[in-house]
């Protein structure tokens, strides 16, 4: 019975709601009144190339199924050869909002042909309204070439294959020596071009100079500074 249900009603609770809302105080399982328990759940859905799909061994819904909480949630996001993925100890699903808050543990990882991305935090939200991700905890980033540890970070087209990613009080991290290589005060990172945009106080350096400016574009996989504005060059041995 409990299987049937599931089959009816998810479907309501996860497709696309009214974005004419206000975004609301994220719900904790303490504030939910449980009337659903179920367990073992898989929920898919197709929207022209996208696949959108969700794994948990264990929701609870509440008696309205506005509020649901979602015990070590898997949720995926697949277009052709790329695929994402969003894993987390528990997460609330608000649906007046359209909001799912992933906590503790939090992961997502991007992968395609050519690249495999994994950033770890301990919060963050999904707008699958706007298609969009904020995490105001510490993350950190870690792409083929480098790591960027940050404040906080946005994702952009989160379904999407043209992913804008930006890092605030972000440091870019070499992999390898856990070296500094730079920092700024907000770092843009394009999946589909593979450059960092470093804007407000940005910094390149290696053992011999560093490049001061308002604005540095960086190809982190050439190591080669593209742009720069107003920057000045200091010889890191005076």
């Amino acid at each position: 019975m409990k299987l049937f249900l599931i089959s009816i009603n998810l479907s309501l609770v996860f497709f696309p709601l009214n974005s004419e809302q206000n975004i609301p105080n994220t719900v904790s399982h303490a504030e939910i009144e449980t009337q659903l328990k179920i367990d073992k759940i898989i929920y898919s859905s197709n929207r022209g190339q996208i696949k959108t799909e969700l794994t948990a061994p264990q929701l609870n819904v509440d008696s309205n199924f506005e509020h649901l909480y979602i015990l070590d949630p898997s949720f995926s996001i697949t277009e052709e050869k790329n695929h994402k993925t969003i894993s987390a100890s528990a997460a609330s699903f608000n649906k007046k909002n359209n909001l799912i808050e992933f906590k503790d543990n939090v992961q997502v990882r991007i992968s395609s042909s050519f690249q495999n991305l994994l950033l770890d935090t301990d919060k963050l939200v999904l707008n699958r309204n706007d298609d969009l991700i904020t995490s105001n905890s510490n993350t950190h980033f870690r792409a083929n070439n480098f790591n960027i540890s940050s404040r906080k970070l946005i994702i952009r087209d989160f379904s999407t294959d043209q992913n804008q990613i930006v890092f605030e009080d972000g440091k870019i991290i070499n992999p390898n020596t856990n070296e500094k290589l730079g920092s700024a005060s907000e770092i843009n990172y394009s999946l589909d071009s593979g450059i960092l945009i470093m804007k407000g106080l940005a910094i390149i350096k290696n053992k011999t100079l560093s490049v001061h400016a308002d604005e540095i574009h960086y190809d982190p996989d050439r190591k080669k500074i593209i742009k720069s504005v107003n920057s000045k060059i200091i010889n890191n041995s005076q």
